[in-house]
């Protein structure tokens, strides 16, 4: 696969709002009029006097007081050094990844078509965002670390993407202006997941859906199952603090065992016992650097919250939406469409209370 210059498509700006106070983006100095992207610059407010800068053809457009938090950064670190290491890598390899087969349960209507414009909320190193916006649509992947420079450059050659650095708190779009949004494994790693959802909604237009992959709570499971997963949150604990390279020179020491124990078996398994191969974690693969990616994307956020369905239900209801679906794969796969309400001041008791009905670890 070719990678492309990175460059900011001057498109983007019709799209773009300051994430402090909603007004307009303008980029400094202004581009030349038959100017078709920018590499280096900056974007101002007229509102406000913010400025972001444009670095390697991505605006960078954080708002310092959340960027800073304490867990938001210890996140922001662990994935900085998890994409700089794998986002291109995965793509170019070719790599099993779980998203691949979100995509076959998520009904592909749902994806946007030509001429809509949708929101990859938590796009990483890019992979989910190229596999979506080969479909047609205009998409526009977000995220806090910096896999925003993979994304980047993995799908500079598509004319309908754009990449911007931001955080899901304080997005740098106007309400009301996406056809449809999906986030893949991202807000259960925010400190308060029900206010992610609500940031994202409210982007939408009325009647569009969200789509999400998030974590299962496990409630439903054997009780060796939730013991096993006590076990790995505890160490987890631990390992969140450890610095990035050697937490992955220790997810590589766990390569092997986890190859043995798990993904060979699910792989003997898969014919004479499919069900049982689909209850075994690590099935999807036997590429011992996919494992270990994976090892690393499981051991390092700092904070981790687990859903049971009706949670997850009630979350989406909290955040203004209806006509929720749920399939369960590792997890939940779910999307519900935006109502013309969404989530006011008033439903803070509710989603206090989802929030407390609910596994973090």
């Amino acid at each position: 696969m070719a990678l492309g210059p990175k460059a900011m498509r001057i498109g983007l700006l019709r799209h773009l709002v300051c994430p402090a106070c909603r007004d307009r983006l303008r980029p400094a100095p202004p581009p030349a009029s038959d100017q078709e992207v920018i590499e280096e610059g900056e974007l101002r407010c007229a509102g406000c006097a913010r400025s972001y800068s444009i670095v390697k053809g991505v605006p960078r457009c954080l708002v310092t007081d959340v960027a800073a938090a304490t867990i938001t950064a210890r996140t922001r670190r662990q994935y900085d050094f998890a994409w700089r290491r794998f986002g291109l890598r995965e793509i170019e390899e070719g790599w099993e990844k779980d998203s691949a087969r979100y995509l076959s349960l998520i009904p592909g209507e749902l994806l946007g078509r030509p001429g809509s414009l949708g929101l990859d909320a938590g796009c990483g190193g890019g992979a989910d965002l190229l596999r979506i916006a080969e479909r047609g649509a205009e998409v526009i992947g977000v995220d806090l670390s910096e896999g925003v420079e993979s994304a980047s450059r993995a799908t500079a050659h598509l004319p309908n993407v754009h990449v911007v650095q931001a955080d899901i708190h304080r997005l740098p779009f106007p309400p009301g202006l996406f056809d449809f949004a999906y986030s893949f494994g991202v807000l259960h790693h925010l400190p308060d997941p029900s206010r992610g959802f609500t940031a994202i909604a409210e982007l939408l237009k009325p009647g569009a859906p969200l789509i999400t992959y998030l974590y299962e709570d496990f409630s439903d499971r054997s009780a060796m199952e939730r013991t096993a997963l006590r076990v790995v949150r505890a160490v987890r604990r631990v390992t969140s603090r450890a610095p990035g390279p050697i937490l992955l020179a220790l997810c590589w020491v766990a390569v092997p065992a986890v190859w043995l124990a798990f993904s060979l078996p699910a792989r003997m398994l898969l014919r004479p016992f499919p069900r049982l191969a689909g209850r075994l974690p690590f099935r999807h693969t036997l590429r011992w650097p996919v494992l270990a990616s994976d090892l690393f994307d499981r051991f390092s956020p700092a904070i981790e919250w687990r859903f049971s369905s009706r949670g997850l239900m009630e979350l989406y209801r909290i955040a203004g939406f209806q006509a929720v679906e749920m399939r369960r794969y590792r997890g939940w796969v779910s999307w519900g469409f935006k109502r013309d309400r969404t989530a006011t001041a008033g439903d803070d008791d509710a989603r206090r209370a989802v929030l407390d009905s609910m596994a973090r670890g």
